[in-house]
C-alpha cells in the first residue's frame, strides 16, 4: 500500500524540463516537487519576483580631449567648407549670416545669408544662399540674387537678375545653372555677348569709288 502512495505521487507532479535517468531496478522514487503556475495557492512556493530592467543608460560619453588636441573631424571624404560672421544652427540646419563664404571641391560661393540643411548623418545635402550671390567654378562665374546648391549633384542655380560669364562671353537671363566641375553652363531666357576677333577696319569709315572722269578725255 505504502508503495502504491509513492507511485501515485509520482505521477501526480509536473514533467521535469529535463528527462530523468530510469530508476535503477528496486531503487526507491523520490519525487520532486515543482513550483506551482499559479501564485497564492495553499501550500505552494512562490517563485521570486523579476527584477524590473535597468534603464537604458545610452551610448556612454565621450572621453574629454587631450590638451592642444583640435576638435576638427579627419578623414572626411567629400568636405563642404562654410564659414561667415555669425552662425546659428541645430541638428537640421544651420544659417549663417555676413560675408558668407561656402567651398565644394573647385565651387565657391559668396553670399550674404545662407541656410545649410543637414541629412540624418549630419552631412550638407544643400545650400540655400541670398543677397548678393557670386560664384566661381573654374573659368565660369554667376551672380545674382539667390542661389540654390544641391551638394550631391553638385547643381548650382542662380535667379535674381542673375548673369554669368564663361571667358569672353558674357550672359544675362532669368535663371542660370552651373554644374560643379563641369564646363557647361545653362541660361534660360538668355540674351549673349560675345567678343569677335580683331579687324584692321575703321569703324564709321567706308573706301571712296574713283570720280568719273569728264566725256572727251583720252587716259
Amino acid at each position: 500500500m505504502i508503495e502504491f502512495l509513492v507511485m501515485a505521487l509520482f505521477l501526480a507532479q509536473p514533467a521535469s524540463s529535463q528527462a530523468a535517468a530510469p530508476a535503477a531496478s528496486g531503487a526507491p522514487v523520490v519525487a520532486q516537487a515543482t513550483p506551482a503556475s499559479k501564485s497564492g495557492a495553499p501550500g505552494a512556493p512562490t517563485a521570486p519576483a523579476a527584477k524590473p530592467a535597468a534603464p537604458d543608460a545610452g551610448a556612454p560619453a565621450a572621453p574629454p580631449p587631450a590638451p592642444g588636441t583640435s576638435l576638427a573631424p579627419t578623414g572626411l571624404r567629400n568636405p563642404v567648407d562654410l564659414s561667415a560672421d555669425h552662425v546659428t544652427g541645430d541638428r537640421n540646419q544651420a544659417v549663417l549670416t555676413g560675408n558668407v563664404v561656402v567651398k565644394h571641391q573647385t565651387m565657391d560661393i559668396r553670399c550674404e545669408k545662407m541656410t545649410g540643411y543637414y541629412n540624418a548623418t549630419r552631412q550638407v545635402t544643400r545650400v540655400v544662399c541670398a543677397g548678393n550671390v557670386r560664384a566661381v567654378d573654374g573659368d565660369r562665374q554667376a551672380r545674382g540674387e539667390r542661389a540654390d546648391y544641391d551638394v550631391p549633384s553638385g547643381v548650382l542655380v542662380v535667379t535674381g537678375s542673375p548673369e554669368a560669364r564663361q571667358g569672353n562671353t558674357y550672359l544675362t537671363g532669368t535663371k542660370v545653372r552651373l554644374v560643379l566641375g563641369s564646363e557647361r553652363l545653362e541660361v534660360e531666357n538668355a540674351r549673349i555677348l560675345v567678343d569677335s576677333p580683331s579687324t584692321t577696319a575703321v569703324p564709321g569709315t567706308r573706301k571712296k569709288a574713283p570720280a568719273p572722269k569728264p566725256a572727251g578725255t583720252t587716259p
